[in-house]
């Protein structure tokens, strides 16, 4: 009976201090959380957000696992560009943004006019983003960015996008419930990042709210204002596909600068994809081979860098310029 009772002594003991230890891991972890939410708070107000909009904004906010893992997560295997602008750049892609522009014809010319922006790049960009606005994210933009914010690789980054996101709320834009996105916190149809929402988003139709997930004029309007904020020139194009000599392939890094004119280009050899000469023209052009020389071959233009300002990848620019010509055609 003695040692029974010890045993059940020691199983009740142990068990305490499991039930204890977990119980005082998560009040810590809460603590922590919370004491983190009143300098935030604090951060916030100063910047001039109502603590009513904080309140409202933090007070059902949840820290998402999945979240965390994406941010974590590395992608398993680097992919050729063949392999982007075959999932990019599909013939259903480029058909729907041929019947968008039919659909929004007068207006999406409106806006190209006034912001000094091509169509078919908004079109594209909006096409590749979002397709055409049917997907921008379904996860809570104020919990993924708390969640990036208290405990993510670039807490600092996202610390600020969180400040921002509460100040587009308070701001009256979106309601809390309708600021979705993606799980990093790029929202609406034209996947911006809330400082970017700041800086660039349109009231295109004067409704008083600057409205990229639901407005297709104001989602028009963002993608060109943001394009021609950084230098975009509507006298050019991104830049085209070409052919080009195997000894140009063979000699390009040890011989060839980063940057010549089609003139001297076109006077290596290099040919338009069709076989054409290239325009003999003064005109900057740097060679771009983004799977090597065994791959596809690009000269790409001024324009091309201004559409890498929207996303740093040379794959994703290379698409965008790619679809906007598929969609002109």
């Amino acid at each position: 009976m003695l040692l029974l009772n010890m045993f059940i002594y020691r199983y009740i003991l142990i068990s305490f201090l499991i039930i204890f230890f977990s119980t005082n891991y998560s009040f810590s972890e809460d603590k922590n959380f919370n004491e983190w939410l009143l300098e935030l708070e604090k951060e916030a107000i100063e910047r001039g957000i109502s603590k009513r909009t904080f309140t409202l904004a933090m007070e059902n906010v949840v820290l998402i696992e999945k979240v965390k893992k994406l941010d974590k997560k590395q992608p398993e295997k680097v992919i050729t560009f063949n392999d982007y602008y075959e999932r990019t750049v599909n013939k259903r892609r480029i058909e729907i943004g041929k019947n968008k522009y039919s659909l929004h014809k007068n207006e999406i010319l409106d806006i190209a006019n006034k912001y000094g922006v091509q169509a078919r790049f908004i079109l594209a960009i909006w096409g590749v983003e979002t397709n055409y606005g049917t997907y921008t994210g379904s996860f809570s933009v104020i919990s993924s960015l708390t969640t990036l914010a208290f405990n993510g690789r670039r807490a600092n980054f996202f610390r600020l996008q969180l400040l921002d996101a509460l100040k587009i709320l308070d701001e009256g834009h979106i309601e809390l419930s309708n600021m979705k996105g993606s799980w990093a916190g790029a929202m609406g149809q034209s996947q911006f990042m809330p400082s970017s929402y700041l800086e660039y988003a349109q009231d295109y139709d004067n409704d008083g709210k600057k409205d990229i997930w639901s407005n297709h004029l104001d989602v028009f309007a963002s993608i060109a204002f943001y394009l021609k904020s950084h230098g975009w020139d509507n006298t050019k194009t991104w830049g085209r596909q070409v052919l080009v000599p195997k000894e140009i392939l063979d000699s390009y890094k040890e011989n060839y600068s980063n940057e010549e004119t089609l003139k001297f280009w076109s006077d290596k050899g290099i040919k338009n994809i069709d076989g054409k000469q290239l325009p003999y023209l003064n005109l900057n052009a740097n060679l771009i081979l983004p799977d090597g020389p065994q791959g596809n071959a690009f000269l790409v233009y001024n324009n091309f860098y201004k559409i890498k300002k929207y996303n740093a990848s040379t794959y994703y620019a290379l698409s965008i310029g790619m679809l906007s010509d598929r969609i002109k055609n």
